[in-house]
């Protein structure tokens, strides 16, 4: 979830362009974290009922809790980043911090599942550059 988060901030902060300041860039990624976490829960939990009908409480709640978590650490951690840097920066410090993230996921889940420390490094420098393109791309298309 924390990567899905990362991915659509990137992309609406990129398409969005410069806007008018911090409750700008600030409204974008609560805004944006919380309906994908609503959108999100309301999803995976109706999929469950559809496709397992039961109860499935403690299940669901567990493997939920985990994902909002990483979706509200990305929030977080883009809030913190819009909060050090001057006003002018904040969207390209949200940016790069959301790509940053990517490229954080993708070497965790590298390294989960059994790739080595320096295949994860790889895989995860090969995101965080392939999020930043596409942001770059996208940004250079809308001007």
């Amino acid at each position: 979830m924390g990567l899905y988060v990362s991915i659509t901030l990137l992309a609406a902060l990129t398409v969005t362009g410069d806007g008018d300041g911090s409750s700008d860039v600030l409204a974008i990624v609560w805004g944006t974290t919380i309906g994908l976490a609503l959108a999100h829960w309301f999803a995976f939990d109706l999929a469950l009922r559809l496709v397992s009908p039961g109860h499935h409480g403690h299940e669901l709640r567990e493997e939920l809790a985990v994902e909002m978590a990483g979706a509200f650490f990305v929030a977080f951690v883009a809030t913190a980043a819009v909060l050090v840097v001057p006003e002018h920066l904040e969207r390209q410090a949200v940016r790069l911090v959301t790509a940053a993230l990517i490229g954080l996921a993708v070497f965790a889940e590298a390294q989960t599942f059994g790739a080595t420390r320096w295949q994860a490094v790889r895989k995860g420098a090969v995101a965080l550059l392939l999020a930043s393109i596409v942001a770059g791309a996208k940004h250079a298309l809308t001007y």
